[in-house]
């Protein structure tokens, strides 16, 4: 492993294209191998335990001084032998469900992207992620105004996956509802990996994961391709991403890594919202001007990154990462009026941190302080959708987000049982709209936002097994430029440029308290109860009788969560484990008063008040392994006034696997079914949507057979 003074570094179109470029990559792995060592050593058995491994735990890649379990919120964790038990993973979702208070929308709608929620944040997005901070390798994928991109993420790379659960804007800043870092796989040998998968509805992908060590330089690569034709009509997706990485031990105390993403995923297509008797009658269908006006989005992008690490001393460390995105994006919308969106995104910032522990050598303990700062250019152009074709230019802006923070953290044992953290944060974040369509006059503007953070967290450690916490933490979510699109129409038929003046940050507050423990080291717990107070919480909706369809946004007065989380483990043998989670959801609108209603005392759609998981995991000294996981959702409104709900569902989801060892090769056949009992389940809930289009349907059963080498 590549280790500094005192630390350790953690590492972190068609079916020509599958058929050629992918073997091609193949016989050129030899040259392109990464090298690097995990800093996630699985040493866990097949029941994960957070406590063994102090490195699980870190701010920004810098290790907190106290062992997982210590930590004084709510968190789960997942190492790379639990993210093995899914073979050919498609979405993010598939790792996350099993989790309290996560829950994924539309994972199987790829013009939508995944909508991840952490105790409701995220849960009103009408696309995508927003209101959770993304990680991934220490460099933040959440944009300026609290949008995550997760295009690029190849989920084969995935090693380890940590999820804060709860506000964390102290640490992370704006959108930090909720947390998901995740760090990539390294293998500590040189190695060569392919993986070909074959699925229900025309679902192929393949996979190539290579690695090289060069001395005191490693490089890799990974190129992967992923063409679907999907369970509901119109909903066709392709992808193809290149991943690669080069690590520079520079001196014994100083480490540097460049990485490089590409992507492209010409075809994107959107079935579209249902209503309720379409979606049970016919759930496969696609919505009608879904098809018409060709629904769907292309997108390209790269990614680049720099970043150091330097161990100062064996008390403190430098840590700054540097990075650059540069997106290319076209969608058609169902609609005629501005149906068309070109958007040209770049996204860049730096991060600088320093840790170190010389003025608490007494307390084991460690402050952090750092800088961040970030810019967001979105160049938006808007057409008319002439049934698929592009039309007459409707809305041109150039959208600038910039923000710029600073923050810490001190953590620190009072005693040897008694542990506290506090964090602070100050972020400025700016948004700006430069007009340059000014057939209905100049709409240009400006709007700027202060914020400031805490974050203060206790934990007692009774025993070695028992641990109590609690804490108080906050966050802020400033409005996307998507939920800025401005509701106003100057002029018959054509849309307003500049943003929404009307609408403003989300603020909420986080009273939490947690209990730790286990009845014996087979078994053990995780509870923790919690209490959210929202202001100005950010809301969909669209306009009734509009031809445009455009979700639109606004404030609701005051809301309110309450929740419990719950989960427990169990080594049942030495080769069977269990794992079990629930959540109890009660969000409530408190003071909410719109046009279109007063719905205060209303519960806030879109999340299920009850949410449940079980996942039994067998693995023998054979290289079998089988894992059977059990899902529960419960009802969910679909609108502010709580007048429809999509109904509660369970899916069983099945998975086996077989390695077999050929020297030098390393073989795995495997076997995935998700909704093993075919249930009908909706897969996403588009809230507030007018003409009762809230549904679009998850697939029927769905197999998936994977074939992977490893030399």
């Amino acid at each position: 492993m590549l280790r500094s003074i005192g630390f350790e570094v953690k590492k972190e179109r068609s079916k020509s294209l599958l058929d050629h470029s992918y073997w091609i990559a193949i016989a050129m792995a030899p040259s392109l191998a990464l090298a690097e060592t995990n800093s996630i050593d699985s040493t866990a058995s097949t029941l994960s335990n957070d406590s063994q491994a102090i490195e699980r735990i870190s701010v920004f890649g810098q290790v907190l001084p106290y062992a997982a379990n210590r930590r004084p919120s709510a968190h789960s964790y997942l190492d790379e032998q639990q993210l093995q038990l899914i073979a050919a993973p498609l979405t993010l979702s598939e790792y996350l469900n099993q989790l309290p208070s996560v829950y994924v929308q539309a994972s199987q709608n790829f013009s939508q992207d995944e909508r991840i929620a952490i105790r409701g944040f995220g849960a009103q997005s009408s696309f995508g992620i927003r209101g959770i901070q993304i990680l991934v390798d220490d460099v933040p994928h959440t944009l300026p105004d609290g949008q995550s991109q997760l295009d690029g993420l190849s989920l084969q790379n995935i090693a380890s996956i940590e999820v804060l659960r709860g506000p964390q804007s102290a640490l992370y800043g704006n959108s930090a509802g909720g947390v998901i870092k995740i760090s990539t796989k390294v293998p500590n040998t040189d190695q060569v990996a392919v993986k070909l998968t074959k699925g229900s509805y025309d679902t192929e992908q393949a996979y190539l994961y290579a690695n090289k060590h060069l001395d005191n330089v490693n490089v890799g690569v990974s190129i992967s391709h992923l063409d679907k034709q999907g369970y509901r009509d119109h909903s066709e997706y392709e992808k193809s991403a290149f991943n690669g990485h080069v690590d520079w031990q520079v001196l014994p105390n100083w480490l540097l890594r460049v990485n490089s993403q590409y992507i492209d995923s010409p075809v994107a297509n959107d079935a579209g919202g249902l209503t309720r008797i379409q979606a049970q009658t016919d759930p496969s269908s696609a919505r009608d001007r879904n098809v018409s006006f060709n629904a769907g989005e292309a997108v390209s992008q790269h990614k680049h990154t720099l970043a150091s690490r330097y161990q100062v001393d064996d008390l403190s460390q430098l840590n700054a990462q540097l990075y650059y995105f540069d997106k290319d994006f076209n969608n058609r919308l169902p609609f005629e009026a501005g149906g068309q969106v070109e958007l040209a995104r770049k996204f860049y910032g730096a991060n600088l941190q320093y840790a170190t522990a010389h003025f608490l050598s007494d307390y084991q303990g460690q402050l952090i302080l750092g800088a961040n700062w970030q810019q967001q250019d979105d160049n938006r152009r808007r057409y008319d959708n002439l049934s698929g074709t592009r039309g007459d230019l409707a809305l041109a802006q150039q959208e600038l987000i910039d923000s710029a923070a600073l923050y810490g953290q001190l953590s620190a044992e009072l005693s040897n049982q008694w542990l506290v953290d506090v964090g602070l944060r100050y972020e400025h974040n700016q948004v700006e709209v430069n007009d340059n369509f000014l057939i209905d006059g100049d709409q240009s503007g400006q709007s700027n936002w202060h914020n400031s953070s805490v974050n203060i967290g206790t934990s007692y450690q009774f025993t070695d097994a028992h641990i109590l916490y609690g804490t108080i933490s906050q966050s802020f979510q400033i409005p996307t430029t998507t939920e800025l699109a401005n509701p106003s129409n100057n002029l018959a038929g054509q849309l307003a440029g500049g943003f929404n003046p009307d609408l403003d940050p989300e603020t909420a507050i986080n009273y939490e308290l947690g209990y730790r423990g286990e009845f014996n080291p087979q078994h053990r717990f995780d509870l923790a109860l919690f209490y959210i107070d929202i202001t100005d919480a950010i809301s969909p909706y669209e306009k009734p009788g509009s031809d445009d369809e455009i979700t639109y946004y606004r404030n609701a007065g005051k809301a309110s969560r309450r929740g419990i989380e719950a989960t427990t483990m169990h080594q049942l043998l030495d080769n069977l484990s269990w794992k079990n989670q629930y959540s109890y959801s009660d969000f409530t609108y408190d003071e909410f008063d719109t046009p279109q209603g007063d719905f205060s005392g209303k519960t806030q759609p879109g999340i299920a008040k009850h949410k449940g998981a079980s996942q039994l995991v067998y693995q023998n000294n054979n290289d079998l392994s089988v894992n059977l996981g059990l899902i529960y959702v419960g009802d969910r409104y679909t609108n502010n006034s709580n007048t429809e709900s999509a109904d509660s569902y369970w899916l069983t989801n099945a998975g086996i696997s077989q390695a077999i060892q050929f020297e030098p090769i390393d073989l795995s056949l495997s076997l995935t079914v998700n909704n093993l009992f075919n249930q009908y389940y909706d897969d996403n809930i588009r809230i507030n949507a007018f003409g009762g289009r809230y549904y679009e349907p998850g697939p029927e059963r769905l197999f998936m057979f994977t074939l992977a080498a490893t030399l």
